[in-house]
């Protein structure tokens, strides 16, 4: 499926251009509909909700600040920002890294995983709403094999 060298800085075809777009807005619109419902309902943002569901699929729920940064794709400033908030109001603590005296480990809280527990019911609905549920079975298993390919 790789298209020849040539061929990559080449313009888009129509075809291209459609799939590509489409997937730019569909993705905004959902996290735009995920952000308003998790700050109307849960007072966290889409971005709070990525740290803490990140959080408590990592080890020990715990991260270095470095990794976790990167793993949900803010910049170590943005992150430290983002983390004294969610610290400030008990959701994460931030721990001294065993590994590095000079570094810490942003560990989520119990609090914090409760507020996961309920948010998620509400991000899950969103998707459903304004993704899952308007494609039929055949679809998500055909987007479900068309996503693998990227892995």
């Amino acid at each position: 499926m790789c298209a020849s060298p040539k061929l990559l800085g080449a313009p888009f075809t129509d075809e291209e251009l459609a799939a590509w777009h489409g997937m730019l807005s569909l993705q905004a619109h959902v996290l735009r509909e995920i952000d308003a419902a998790l700050s109307r309902v849960h007072r966290i943002s889409v971005r709070e909700f990525d740290v803490l569901i990140t959080l408590t699929n990592a080890p020990d729920r715990r991260l270095r600040m470095t990794d976790l940064a990167q793993q949900v794709m803010l910049s170590p400033s943005g992150l430290s920002r983002l983390v004294d908030r969610l610290q400030r109001d008990g959701l994460v603590a931030r721990k001294a890294d065993p590994d590095d005296a000079r570094g810490a480990r942003t560990a989520l809280t119990d609090a914090g995983q409760v507020k996961l527990d309920e948010a998620r019911t509400t991000h899950n609905a969103v998707i459903r709403e304004h993704f899952l549920h308007r494609l039929s079975a055949e679809d998500l298993r055909r987007l479900g094999d068309i996503w693998r390919n990227f892995e």
